[in-house]
């Protein structure tokens, strides 16, 4: 699935105003919710993870609206699309290596292994933390957006 083409005109604008690049362009991206990706986010106790340009999100977070359209929470969204931006930033590779490294890392300065601690130290990835951090701008960007 992909965005539908008001979605992507709307989170490529508030990505262009974000990174103030006017000639920003949003890359293909797939959006999967089928039965791996229920195995997969239920396994991991997520609500999505991006591959690349491939972001699986927990299916029950995808809703049907009255117009038989598929709708996702936009933060959500733009929490996932900044991953995506992430891996075309530093490359797929290094992408998956520094998010791996940092999280052992966190984990490690943790010394549990519990639940609690595994949490914490997704949190305080940076890629997540970043994630985070743009999909609140664009939670206020949208909302501002609106009231114009």
């Amino acid at each position: 699935m992909k965005l539908s083409e008001k979605s992507h005109k709307k989170i490529e604008e508030f990505f262009r105003e974000h990174l103030a690049d006017e000639n920003f362009r949003l890359p293909k991206i797939y959006f999967y919710g089928g039965k791996f990706t229920h195995f997969l986010t239920s396994r991991l106790k997520i609500e999505g993870i991006t591959i690349g340009r491939r972001i699986y999100v927990f299916p029950e977070n995808f809703r049907v609206c009255e117009n038989q359209k598929i709708w996702l929470d936009e933060k959500l969204v733009v929490h996932e699309i900044t991953h995506v931006l992430q891996y075309r930033r530093e490359g797929f590779f290094k992408f998956l290596w520094q998010y791996q490294k940092s999280y052992y890392a966190n984990l490690r300065d943790k010394k549990k292994r519990d639940l609690y601690a595994r949490s914490q130290a997704y949190y305080e990835i940076p890629f997540e933390i970043e994630a985070r951090q743009t999909a609140s701008k664009f939670a206020v960007w949208s909302k501002n957006r609106k009231i114009k």
